[in-house]
């Protein structure tokens, strides 16, 4: 069976937030100072000097979300995730009604696998504002790795009424597959492969749904499909010779059982052996 193991690339992409900083008016020179200090050590990912320049800018501003969730986002990038999840938690102090401390402190909770954590952070900032859509693709993927997959299916309904994703169509097929909901998974799939004609995983993944309905066949060509354009694929290779094996098991004339033999209740009338 598909393992979910994508990684939390979103968290990645939130990093970059250090960038949109700076175009924001700040009162405190100092804290604006050594803000751009940290935002040019982040970008050559010199995460100790960012580290330091962000204290400072919390030293000089420390009412300011912004300059936590900065320290936060350089604890984060340099394995620091305690101290990165103190700094959010001191970002949320600061600006309780911010929705972004509430995300970033629960990707944080996720790169730790705390997912009960991180749902609990992603549904205060959906409270907050029930638009993010990041908000909820985030908590769907927390769900997926705590097996909520319920949940992460409703909030990636959420996400694709936005915008049709082909990753979070393959992170719902995988919800829905696990519910076992096949033929959604399979609707899911098709989606995508329509999409991505030459995308191998769409075509394994449809194949193994197919497989887990008995459909034999189906899931066959899907593994045919990726041979054509990939002859060296050992996972469709592996899983043509256990798709033969089933076909040839399902095709197979059944063997007659033997028939048991009858045994008649004793006839009333018929004398039987007496004991001495």
């Amino acid at each position: 069976m598909k393992t979910f193991q994508h990684s939390l690339t979103a968290a990645a992409s939130i990093a970059f937030i250090f960038f949109a900083v700076l175009v924001r008016a700040d009162d405190k020179a100092d804290a604006y100072k050594y803000t751009k200090e940290g935002v040019e050590a982040a970008k050559s990912k010199q995460w100790d000097k960012a580290i330091a320049a962000f204290q400072k800018a919390v030293q000089a501003d420390p009412k300011e979300a912004n300059n936590y969730n900065n320290l936060g986002l350089a604890y984060k990038n340099a394995g620091k995730l305690d101290e990165s999840i103190k700094a959010y938690s001191s970002a949320i102090e600061a600006e309780p009604n911010s929705a972004a401390s509430y995300i970033n402190r629960g990707l944080a909770y996720s790169a730790q696998k705390k997912n009960d954590k991180a749902i609990e952070d992603f549904t205060h900032a959906i409270k907050i504002d029930s638009g993010n859509t990041q908000a909820h693709r985030y908590r769907a993927f927390a769900d997926l790795q705590a097996g909520k997959y319920e949940n992460a299916v409703s909030d990636y309904n959420v996400v694709l009424k936005e915008k049709e994703d082909i990753a979070i169509l393959d992170r719902r097929a995988f919800a829905y597959w696990n519910m076992k909901q096949y033929d959604k998974s399979i609707a899911d799939y098709d989606t995508i492969i329509k999409q991505k004609p030459n995308d191998k995983d769409g075509y394994l993944n449809r194949s193994y749904v197919y497989e887990l309905k008995g459909e034999y066949e189906k899931s066959m060509a899907d593994v045919d499909k990726v041979l054509s354009f990939d002859p060296n694929n050992a996972d469709a290779k592996t899983r043509k010779g256990r798709l033969e094996y089933q076909l040839k098991k399902s095709q197979a004339t059944p063997t007659p059982s033997p028939r048991p033999r009858r045994t008649l209740p004793p006839d009333e009338n018929t004398p039987r052996p007496k004991h001495p």
